[in-house]
């Protein structure tokens, strides 16, 4: 107690003529001891300082401590001492009619207790000491919402917290013995349980804190208290969010990061990761980072989520899985200053909320059903007997189906030009017990019967106009007062596959053939739907799910 005792006379000693001053240059590479060494230790307060802060930077923070105290008492006692450097973001908005703002509100961003004896430097002069700090602080974004948000500083100097409780800890943390459990904080409101309800009950070792604890004045020591002059004006400098898009089996979650305007320079993204719980992340952009971003500028990276096993037999959870996002970029403004950048928060998502891959099951024998019945959908299919799989790349994949199926596989490149020729590759797999025969055929989109909907006019007007056949359609429909039928619309691939037949297929057997198409149009084909027919039994089955194929305009296929 006597060394405690010494240490907090010292301690008021040094408060008495103690002076912190928190500054935020513009420059982290300021030599603030040189200035000090020169006699010009007033220019500190001049030093050029930041205009505005952004959340999720590293704040690079100058802290001077000015004292007459000598240089061996102020060295003797700082390892006694602790600095805590704290952010707080508050909000200025105007009151009533004048000028004049005050702030609405403190909110604590973050918090660093730091060794005092860890300075950068330590300057003598004639008449004073001056200690040194020079630290950063990541300011996190306020949970309330800002309209104004302007952000401050504060640094305290104070007796170390293990000087006050290190004599009163325990040395050993048991439980005493013969001591009943902690009693239960909710048991007054069990009153009005109804019968057979769960017990309410929270551990009162639990509770950390009801009132505050009531100042001791006898052994409170008031600490040294800095704080930055002024409130800087702070916004986001990237945006940052996440959407979702399914696929089967997977989702595709696309990370947007969009500079801030405000910036005037260059930002550089210098990692960007995705993280998801009880799933494999795969990256889909494969950018090469570092990667540069001006004002204004909006990055977006694709990742590709796939969930695992457990993940899909847990369908009736309504859990969402956590997703992490961590983002590190810097940025250098026009002004000089460089800033870190450091994004950390998390996300969810439903793991779940994928839809299956497309299963097919035939359909009854053509003598049944009508030609142009329509075929079954994809996703009322509850037991499959034939699983397709369509890609617009040449690689093969790993497809998994039920013991007596068939398979079938469709590749296309995935870009051709306008009216040149591209093929289909079919690929068969016959994992059923009997030998299987098969014919491939297209069925292109039939004409729509949708309706153009009718002006609602008093009176009907004929315009005067030669009659062809484009126009016949019109023209009856305004006699007998009738919308109008819309054209058929044109196809946009021409098949030019005479006869594809498949088979006689062994079980266990493969067959690979190739349906050649004809691009007619630009952009993205609409192929139609392919029908396979089973030669023994009649049975057939429409296929939708087929490439994406793209096809580029007549000038790039010349280029090309």
């Amino acid at each position: 107690m006597a060394a405690l005792e010494s240490i907090r006379a010292r301690f008021e000693s040094l408060s008495k003529s103690a002076l912190v001053d928190v500054n935020l240059p513009r420059f982290s590479d300021v030599d603030v001891a040189t200035l000090i060494r020169d006699g010009k230790a007033t220019e500190i307060g001049r030093i050029p300082a930041r205009r505005n802060l952004f959340f999720d930077e590293q704040a690079n923070i100058l802290i001077v401590l000015k004292t007459t105290i000598k240089e061996s008492e102020v060295r003797d006692i700082l390892p006694y001492l602790d600095l805590i450097l704290a952010a707080h973001a508050t909000d200025a908005v105007p009151q009533g009619g004048g000028n004049t703002a005050s702030a609405s509100g403190k909110h604590d961003l973050n918090s660093r207790t730091l060794a005092a004896d860890g300075f950068d430097d330590l300057v003598v002069t004639e008449e004073h000491t001056y200690v040194i700090w020079k630290q950063q602080l990541h300011l996190s974004r306020p949970r309330a919402r800002l309209q104004r948000p302007a952000i401050y500083f504060t640094a305290n100097l104070r007796i170390a917290e293990q000087l006050h409780s290190g004599s009163q800890r325990p040395k050993e943390q048991l439980l005493k013995p013969f001591e009943p459990l902690p009693a239960n904080v909710l048991e007054s409101l069990a009153f009005s349980r109804a019968p057979g309800a769960a017990d309410i009950y929270i551990s009162e070792s639990r509770i950390t804190k009801v009132a505050p604890k009531p100042p001791n004045l006898t052994d409170t020591v008031k600490p040294i208290r800095g704080a930055s002059r002024r409130a800087f004006p702070a916004v986001p400098a990237v945006f940052t969010r996440i959407r979702y898009s399914t696929l089967p089996d997977a989702i595709i979650a696309s990370l947007h990061l969009e500079t801030s305007h405000v910036i005037a320079g260059t930002t550089t993204i210098h990692k960007a990761d995705l993280n998801v719980t009880n799933a494999d992340v795969k990256d889909l952009t494969n950018v090469a980072l570092p990667l540069e971003a001006r004002g204004a500028d909006e990055t977006v990276l694709l990742y590709k989520v796939t969930p695992h096993t457990q993940a899909h037999a847990e369908r009736n959870s309504l859990a969402e899985s956590p997703v992490s996002i961590s983002v590190r970029a810097e940025a250098l403004l026009d002004q000089g200053s460089r800033i870190s950048l450091e994004i950390d928060w998390q996300a969810h998502i439903d793991l779940t909320h994928t839809w299956q891959k497309p299963h097919y099951r035939w359909s009854r024998a053509a003598g049944h059903s009508s030609y142009h019945k329509k075929s079954l959908s994809a996703h009322s299919i509850t037991r499959p007997s034939m699983d397709t799989t369509s890609g617009a790349s040449t690689d093969r994949t790993e497809h998994t189906s039920n013991g007596g199926s068939i398979v079938f596989n469709f590749h296309a490149a995935s870009t051709t030009y306008e009216s040149s020729e591209f093929k289909i590759s079919v690929h068969c797999n016959n994992r059923s017990t009997r030998a299987k025969k098969f014919g491939l055929m297209m069925l292109h989109p039939r004409s729509s019967t949708t309706t153009k909907p009718r002006p609602t006019t008093g009176h009907t007007t004929i315009a005067a106009a030669t009659i062809d056949g484009s126009t016949t359609s019109d023209l009856l429909a305004s006699l007998f007062n009738a919308p109008a039928l819309e054209k058929a619309k044109p196809p946009d691939v021409l098949d030019l596959n005479p006869d594809a037949r498949i088979g006689p297929l062994p079980p266990g057997a493969c067959f690979e053939t190739h349906m050649p198409f004809k691009a007619l149009r630009s952009g993205v084909l609409d192929l139609g739907v392919l029908r396979i027919i089973d030669l023994d039994t009649r049975q057939t089955v429409d296929v939708r799910e087929l490439p994406d194929v793209i096809a580029l305009g007549r000038i790039e296929s010349e280029r090309g």
